[in-house]
């Protein structure tokens, strides 16, 4: 507890980075998985006077994933009673080919324009229904929400730099007798730094267990597995405990670790 009490701040500090490095990389996940459940659920709808093959379709663009051709007969059923079967075989033959386009991922407005051009190029297009609208809209609410997530994290990342240069200048008047007088012995720069270097894994395996701990909570947590079911994100956070340990701790021990190296090298320049 003692511990604890001392280097609160900088734990603090430090899962509050990582929070936010973990944060950002799981929203770009989900960002990711809701794109795809978008693109799986958007079509191009086309019309064209003449048939016209997937091959034809899939060379106009790069983005055409698949092309299923929609069969239009039984909406002129119903008039198959009122015509005389010779009219209502003409009126079937002239009726042109619909089809419905699928794309890889969920596109861009400047994607969607450079595709409904392409499709409107190719011989015997009539109609190219896009929904550019709804789509845009939809690209807007996710162009602006990656933006927010962004600027978080940075702003984060702003806040725990200037937290730890703080941190730096308090360690330097703390030891600072201590490193002078194994100085003055002829003691080595990483004996005179042990301590700190002590200090920054501990509190960094102290702040990562801590991030492991909320990103556990956040992935088994009913609350957030329904919010994001409210936006056809079945599955909630994903939670792989080695991967994030492996990442994490990389992050933590990099930052701990350089900042302690800044100070102990500094502490030679005296």
């Amino acid at each position: 507890m003692k511990y604890l009490r001392r280097h609160i701040s900088l734990i603090f500090a430090l899962v509050s980075m990582l929070c936010g490095f973990w944060l950002y990389d799981t929203i770009g996940k989900l960002t990711e998985s809701y794109e795809a459940k978008l693109a799986k659920e958007y079509s191009i709808i086309a019309v064209s006077s003449d048939k016209i093959t997937d091959d034809t379709f899939k060379r106009s663009s790069y983005l055409i994933s698949s092309v299923e051709q929609i069969d239009a007969a039984p909406f002129f059923l119903q008039y198959s009673e009122d015509l005389s079967p010779e009219i209502y075989e003409q009126l079937k033959n002239s009726i042109p080919s619909f089809y419905r386009i699928r794309l890889y991922r969920y596109p861009s407005p400047d994607e969607l324009t450079k595709v409904n051009a392409a499709l409107k190029g190719l011989h015997g297009m009539l109609r190219v229904e896009s929904f550019a609208k709804n789509q845009k809209t939809v690209s807007n609410t996710l162009e602006a929400f990656k933006n927010g997530v962004m600027v978080y994290s940075i702003i984060v990342l702003v806040f725990n730099v200037l937290l730890f240069a703080k941190f730096m200048e308090v360690w330097r008047y703390e030891h600072s007798s201590r490193m002078q007088i194994m100085a003055i012995f002829g003691a080595p720069m990483w004996m005179r730094s042990a301590v700190l270097f002590r200090m920054a894994f501990i509190d960094s395996i102290i702040a990562v267990l801590i991030t492991i701990a909320i990103a556990y909570y956040a992935s088994v947590a009913p609350e957030v597995a329904g919010f994001l079911a409210s936006f056809g994100l079945v599955g909630g956070v994903s939670f792989e405990p080695e991967k994030i340990a492996m990442y994490l701790s990389g992050l933590a021990f990099g930052v701990s670790l350089f900042s302690v190296s800044t100070v102990a090298f500094r502490r030679l320049e005296h």
